[in-house]
């Protein structure tokens, strides 16, 4: 029986409650510690969603185990006491960020729908956009991206459910817009020709691939998204893969032009746009296609451009002699 003098919540006192709280944050911590060494010793060995899922079975089962052992020991399973302890602690997270709340529900959202999975290539709509990323991680309140430079991009859960998601890796490809530019006195067929051939010829540019590129372009019409690209045709198409060059602006003397592109190796796109400039450089250059060239609506120098000298050598006599 409780002394008259002791504070009580629910009908559990003070103290005993305070017990449960630390012991309570004493588990979490060591709930956090165990996911780290399980992930460190899977890590290599596993798969990293294996990894993962294995570590966080055991940190919440630390957690959910020390909760069940504190409550019985100083919270006696008292129902009222045991809501009570929920109404606090509901009281201290109404006090926490309105962010880190939403990131957590989110987080558990991607969990259960997985809009986004480990390993796969992704961008997350935004200010900033993220752009191209693998997905490293996936926590409670963050996504990690690790970008194309090596970066890792922290991502909140909220912002995986309520943007614009792009999943790369499940619909197996991406288009890529190369800027190119040649003088307006060039000849602009030409010019798409030799950058359409440059595309053509690049291993890794779709749908012109190795055997082993056009197996795995070919599944790829099972997938949903590709599907609905080619729904109005009787059967897959490569066509719909066929690089496509486009003028995009005239500025100056120039000639702003945009090739369109599909690659599935999303991490080598640097690489494979470097690679096609290269080539479509060179190919330019061979037929003088670069060249800035005097346009034939230019008008020359004028009759009073020229000397005395040469005027009087048109004529025929010397310079100050009469005609």
């Amino acid at each position: 029986m409780q002394s008259s003098g002791s504070v009580l919540i629910g009908e559990v006192s003070l103290d005993a409650f305070l017990a449960f709280l630390f012991t309570f944050i004493g588990f979490l911590f060591l709930g956090n510690l165990a996911y780290l060494l399980l992930r460190r010793a899977l890590d290599g060995r596993v798969s990293r969603g294996t990894a993962k899922w294995t570590a966080a079975v055991l940190q919440y089962g630390i957690i959910l185990g020390g909760v069940y052992a504190s409550a019985r020991h100083f919270l006696a399973f008292d129902p009222t006491a045991f809501a009570a302890s929920l109404g606090v602690l509901g009281i201290v997270i109404a006090f926490s960020s309105r962010q880190i709340i939403q990131n957590a529900i989110a987080g558990v959202l991607i969990t259960i729908n997985r809009p986004v999975q480990l390993e796969e290539w992704v961008t997350v709509s935004g200010r900033p956009e993220t752009g191209p990323g693998k997905v490293q991680d996936i926590s409670f309140t963050t996504t990690t991206l690790k970008g194309l430079d090596g970066g890792l991009v922290l991502t909140p859960n909220a912002s995986i459910i309520t943007s614009k998601v792009i999943n790369y890796s499940r619909s197996g490809l991406l288009e890529v817009s190369i800027p190119l530019a040649v003088p307006v006195t060039a000849d602009l067929a030409r010019a798409e020709a030799l950058a359409l051939a440059a595309a053509h010829d690049h291993p890794l540019i779709l749908p012109h691939v190795g055997p082993a590129e056009r197996s795995a372009l070919q599944s790829l019409f099972d997938l949903p998204y590709i599907g609905r690209l080619s729904s109005d045709r009787p059967g897959p198409d490569h066509a719909l893969f066929e690089p496509k060059v486009q003028v995009s602006s005239i500025k100056e003397d120039w000639v702003r032009l945009t090739v369109r592109v599909w690659i599935r190796q999303i991490h080598e796109r640097d690489r494979i746009v470097s690679e096609y400039l290269d080539a479509a450089i060179e190919r330019l250059k061979a037929e003088d296609l670069l060249d800035e060239k005097k346009r034939e609506d230019e008008p020359g120098p004028g009759p009073s451009s020229s000397s005395p000298e040469d005027a009087a050598r048109d004529r025929g006599t010397a310079p100050g002699q009469a005609a």
